[in-house]
């Protein structure tokens, strides 16, 4: 039986409709009654469900009979809480658990799970993970004599609060929350009978009590359970992948992050026994998942970084694609024309600056060697050079595939005309001298000081600049305007070009301050007599615009999509045979 204490007369109602259509057997009872604290005790009580509401539930004395009930029988309060149960010791108050009073299906799932119904199995579906009542697990360990759990810890999802603030933080975890939430009862996650429960109302961790019905009366085979929490960790990441994949308008995800938050799983089995306080049981069942979540998160960064380590060593997985940049003041609509008709940079071969040459990976290579692990998800789309680099960065291993990507764009471009741009770490560009044997095989390198981490060390980038003109070779400024690239560090660095960052030029002939900002740094370049690259242009009117303000370079999908040494030196030659064609 269930005790409903409540005066509210249209709560009492609903809620005895809700249990009468669910068969659940009831009984009304008035706070201010004599005869309602004796009711709450007597034999055949099974759970308590209370209207935070009502007179005096405010009340110390209220707040602890409760949290003693619920030493032994389900107490769940309607409502939500305000603090009242900062009057009742720590202990007490973590035994009853306070339920949305708009969630008439919550009640029932734990009424169900707590086997306070009567009816044996929770039958209803939820649309969010209720929070943590240790009446759920006390239940199933008293009716089992062993428990089950898994530990989900993602509390790594506060360093979006400070990087990206607290809305973009509130999003994360509602997507997180509603990634478990779907995936509670599908195929290769955990099963609908189980129970998904979370700490706290703003926590990011996840309780999953399992079943104890897989196999009856006994607990999961050694294993079983380290497997299950893998698959689930699996299924979480591709998830989460999914969401930073998403189109702009539909990710819940900030737009900046590359990386999906990092999580773990634990799991523990505790067994019943008559001797030990069962409260003490939960306890210690959970600091052991907490313990083996710690070693999931490392077993995963040890993973990644074999990961990282492969792709790196391997030297197959990685090729470098290029793409053309093209003297800016050159270009007519005519000839953007005539290469979109031709579908080739031809029509503008005599106007070739040189090329930047961007990694790519082969896809074969990467299904064959990479996928199918069971600690980390793995897909083609995670080889997107922004998020590649990050994915280094975090396995600690950055420096290594910047010389991987730097070594194979200048090996495979011996045979390009112009000058060749290639990204470099500036830790790697203060060591130059030690990678002769990556940039030897050709000249007329610009190293473009890569925007993901700062120079800190101005000096002895000096220095470095120096080196560099001996070897006829020039310093770029990537990605002015995002990241670190500042001012300041283009002034002290002295960089022979400067290249605009995409979200400097995106649509600059309809924003006047873009406009104003840029002409700004074309007039600054030129007093240091440093050259301007304008990327990412895909449109016309914004190459018109930036043509207009003097910048001197061009680079993007208007002119020229990335592509192989192969496809390139085609058109070459092809531009070869027709210039000789028509001399003939």
């Amino acid at each position: 039986m269930i005790c409903l204490v409540t005066s509210n007369l249209q709560l009492r109602k609903s809620l005895t409709r809700l249990f009468r259509e669910h068969e659940i057997v009831f009984r009304a009872l008035d706070p201010t009654s004599d005869l309602a604290i004796p009711s709450l005790y007597a034999a055949g009580v099974k759970g308590i469900v209370v209207d935070s509401g009502m007179p005096g539930l405010v009340d110390a004395a209220w707040l602890d009979l409760l949290g003693s009930l619920g030493r032994r029988i389900p107490v769940l309060i309607i409502g939500e809480k305000q603090g009242q149960e900062q009057s009742v010791s720590s202990r007490n108050s973590e035994l009853f658990v306070w339920v949305p009073d708009d969630s008439p299906e919550l009640i029932l799932a734990m009424l169900d799970s707590c086997g306070a119904s009567g009816r044996g199995a929770r039958s209803v579906s939820l649309k969010r993970a209720p929070i943590y009542n240790p009446q759920v697990p006390l239940h199933m360990l008293q009716g089992s004599g062993a428990i089950s759990m898994l530990l989900i810890n993602a509390s790594a999802l506060r360093k979006i609060l400070i990087e990206f603030g607290v809305e973009a933080y509130q999003k994360a975890q509602d997507c997180f929350h509603q990634i478990l939430v779907d995936m509670w009862g599908q195929n290769g996650s955990f099963r609908n009978s189980d129970m998904l429960m979370r700490r706290s109302a703003h926590s990011n961790t996840y309780y999953v009590f399992l079943e104890q019905s897989r196999i009856a009366k006994t607990v999961p085979a050694p294993g079983v359970l380290e497997k299950l929490a893998d698959r689930l960790a699996m299924r979480i990441q591709e998830a989460l992948w999914a969401e930073v994949f998403k189109d702009r308008a539909l990710r819940v995800l900030p737009d900046g992050m590359r990386l999906i938050p990092d999580f773990s799983v634990g799991h523990a089995t505790a067994l019943h026994n008559p001797c030990v306080d069962p409260v003490d049981l939960l306890d210690h069942l959970i600091d052991s998942a907490t313990e083996v979540a710690k070693v999931h998160q490392r077993r995963v960064k040890d993973r990644e970084r074999e990961i990282m380590q492969t792709i790196i060593q391997s030297r197959e997985i990685l090729t470098p694609n290029y793409q053309g940049v093209f003297q800016l003041q050159g270009i007519t609509q005519e000839k953007v024309d005539q290469v979109k008709k031709s579908k080739s940079f031809t029509p503008i071969k005599d106007l070739i600056f040189g090329f930047e040459s961007l990694i790519r990976a082969r896809k074969n290579l990467v299904e064959e060697k990479l996928t199918g692990d069971h600690l980390v998800f793995m897909d083609f789309r995670l080889f997107r050079p922004d998020i590649l680099f990050e994915m280094a960065g975090h396995a600690k291993v950055a420096l290594e595939l910047d010389q991987v990507c730097l070594g194979l764009g200048i090996l495979h471009a011996v045979s390009l005309p112009g000058k060749l741009m290639v990204n470099i770490l500036p830790r790697n560009l203060l060591h130059l001298e030690r990678l002769t044997h990556l940039i030897s095989p050709r000249g007329k390198i610009i190293f473009e000081l890569s925007e993901s981490e700062g120079v800190t060390n101005l000096s002895l980038m000096q220095k470095i600049h120096d080196y560099v003109s001996k070897i006829d070779c020039t310093i770029a400024a990537d990605d002015f305007g995002k990241g670190h690239a500042s001012i300041e560090r283009v002034i002290k660095l002295r960089p022979e070009l400067i290249k605009l960052d995409r979200s400097l030029v995106e649509k600059i002939h309809q924003d006047p301050t873009k406009a104003i900002f840029v002409e700004g740094i074309v007039k600054a370049a030129k007093q240091v007599n440093a050259i301007v690259l304008a990327e990412g242009i895909e449109m016309w009117e914004e190459a018109q615009a930036v043509q207009q303000m003097g910048v001197d370079l061009i680079q993007g999908f208007l002119l020229h999509r990335p592509q192989s040494l192969e496809e390139i030196l085609a058109q070459l030659q092809d531009s070869e045979m027709q210039s000789v064609d028509s001399v003939a």
